[in-house]
């Protein structure tokens, strides 16, 4: 780790300082551009999704309840057809008729078929019986196939109840393999059946009268109309696809009439059978798809509408490339005041490098033209006086001066060295206080005490009281570079403050939260740190709310090379420090969050005195 830090110091050392500038100045400005641009489209790209899913889920709960009234009142009519009297005496006092009897027979039923299935939405209604096909409408149903089919079948399991058909091919399911090159309007159905088996009429049930009386059926055929009229108009979305599925799967109606055809379930079908309301997002053919559905109570069917993310934020796309545009005009920009700034600092330091190194050469007297009064103004007219200076020492007592010279600069050095740090972050202190930026003035002051803490304090342990300061300033400086997504809480004891710890023993377990912790989210997190005495031992607490760890992670985080060593090696320290029987646990459950526990013992006295790297 060591090795790479310096070879990295060493690469940065090496670098120009043209460079370095160019470098500073675009890298202050483009990554700031990278990242607003990011989160403003992540942010309104989040929010118009959600705002299309919640309009999305309302539309097909909407529908639901549109498609849900006309079903129930398609079976109101189905039941209230069992009342009929009418048809109650043709059934009931049925005899062997001629052709002619029985057409007067079939329009008699269908004026009572009319009565109570006069809708746009059928296509045709019939009853049949083994001895005819009474109905009306275009669709021949071939009574020679009828009994065979899977319609019949249905209804006989059904058991006088009215069931629901999911849309079929017509040609299929009536072996009438003629129409198939034939464009018929009819080629799919969605129909209804139900053998009526209560009749009713002066309290007396079609089932209690003779056996051998034949119990006609009923079926009934829609236009696709009945669902359609319903789901297109809310279509809002470019590329949707809206589904109607039976509960056992079956396609009852979809947008596109090829899914009607090939009967292919989709894969997402099972998993959203999970519930009867919601919406979830999955990977459809490459794409990602918004799929909002809920299920129709009358029926248990299952509507959903499939929407491509792309098509809700295409009203997006133009904002896109506008920011696009901005950005790469404003780093543009920034390279080119980078460039001029760079050149106005670098350029000047130049020259002086030139005249100190004819200086190196023996030449003094060598002067450097200077027509500024900033910092590198006043620097080479520094240099222009020690200059002269030297050249007046050397004429006076050219060796002793210059190894008199040569101690100074030497105890100048030694004594600038621990002080350098803390004078240019106090320089920029007060640069900031001047331009008002309070924020900034509070983040250096508190690295500039961070830093004396961990420089001038080499023990391994520290009052609690100290660590916890140093660790409020950490927090601050990082709840300001992450823009506040999360607050803390403290909840520290009293007498805790006072107690013996291991130094900065806390640091990477907030780290750890507040880096991977709260890595999913924009604000809402929540860290709380306390610290107890209970008994003999004193624990110390780091909690956070967290996209947390499975127990496989909390293994690798404890017990193998991982990114998190310093977690590992804090948890080593304490039980070298302490013994065994110390050291840190962690809780944690999945987008719950983490709390990870230290327990040392309440004694100031030590097994060892020891300091992990």
């Amino acid at each position: 780790m060591n090795l790479l830090k310096n070879k990295f110091i060493t690469i940065i050392n090496n670098i120009g300082l043209k460079k370095k500038l160019n470098i500073t100045y675009i890298i202050l400005i483009v990554i700031p551009i990278i990242i607003m641009t990011a989160v403003y489209y992540k942010i309104s790209s989040d929010i118009i999704i959600k705002n299309a899913e919640d309009s999305s889920l309302k539309i097909v709960k909407n529908n639901n309840n549109l498609i849900n009234l006309k079903l129930n009142k398609i079976v109101e009519s189905s039941d209230a057809i069992t009342l009929d009297n009418d048809l109650y005496d043709i059934v009931h006092d049925y005899k062997e008729s001629s052709a002619s009897q029985l057409i007067a027979l079939d329009k008699k039923i269908n004026s009572i078929l009319f009565k109570y299935f006069n809708n746009s939405d059928v296509y045709s209604s019939h009853i049949i019986t083994s001895y005819y096909n009474f109905g009306s409408g275009e669709i021949p149903i071939p009574k020679n196939y009828f009994y065979t089919s899977k319609l019949y079948k249905i209804a006989q399991e059904s058991n006088g109840s009215l069931t629901w058909v999911p849309t079929y091919k017509f040609t299929e399911v009536y072996n009438s393999n003629e129409l198939e090159d034939m464009d018929i309007e009819y080629r799919y159905l969605f129909s209804a059946v139900k053998i009526i088996n209560n009749l009713n009429r002066d309290n007396i049930r079609f089932d209690d009268l003779d056996e051998n009386t034949e119990k006609p059926l009923l079926i009934i055929n829609f236009k696709p109309n009945l669902f359609k009229d319903i789901v297109e108009s809310d279509i809002q979305y470019k590329e949707s696809q809206y589904f109607i599925f039976s509960s056992m799967g079956d396609i009852v109606y979809s947008t596109n009439a090829s899914d009607l055809a090939t009967k292919k379930k989709p894969m997402w079908l099972e998993e959203i059978a999970e519930n009867k309301s919601g919406k979830i997002k999955k990977d459809i053919d490459g794409k990602k798809m918004i799929i909002c559905y809920d299920t129709i109570e009358s029926t248990g069917w299952v509507s959903a509408v499939v929407i491509p993310v792309d098509s809700i934020l295409i009203e997006l796309a133009s904002m896109r490339y506008f920011i696009l545009f901005l950005g790469i005009i404003l780093i543009i920009l920034a390279s080119i005041c980078a460039s001029f700034i760079s050149k106005s600092i670098t350029k000047p330091i130049d020259k002086l490098l030139v005249a100190i190194k004819k200086m190196g050469e023996g030449k003094f007297s060598t002067k450097v033209q200077v027509n500024r009064n900033d910092e590198i103004g006043n620097l080479i007219k520094k240099f222009n006086e020690m200059d002269d200076k030297i050249s007046t020492l050397i004429e006076e007592n050219y060796i002793s001066s210059i190894r008199e010279k040569e101690a100074i600069i030497m105890s100048l050095n030694i004594q600038l060295n621990p002080h350098f740090l803390y004078n240019t972050l106090n320089i920029i202190n007060w640069i900031a206080i001047e331009n008002n930026e309070k924020e900034i003035s509070k983040m250096i002051i508190s690295l500039s005490s961070m830093l004396r803490y961990t420089a001038h304090n080499n023990e391994e342990i520290s009052d609690f009281k100290k660590d916890l300061e140093w660790l409020k300033k950490y927090i601050y400086i990082m709840q300001n570079r992450f823009e506040d997504k999360f607050n803390v809480f403290y909840e520290i004891d009293e007498d805790v403050e006072f107690y013996k710890v291991p130094k900065l023993f806390l640091q990477p377990f907030v780290e750890n939260s507040i880096i991977h912790g709260f890595s999913m989210i924009d604000s809402g997190g929540s860290l709380k740190i306390t610290g107890r005495l209970e008994g003999e031992m004193v624990y110390f607490s780091v909690e956070d709310n967290g996209r947390g760890m499975d127990n496989k992670r909390i293994k690798e985080v404890m017990e193998t090379n991982t990114d998190n060593i310093g977690i590992r090696n804090v948890n080593n320290r304490i039980k070298l420090i302490y013994g065994d029987k110390y050291g840190v646990t962690i809780q944690s459950e999945i987008n719950r969050g983490t709390r990870i526990t230290i327990n040392l013992p309440k004694s100031e006295k030590t097994k060892k005195s020891i300091l992990i790297q």
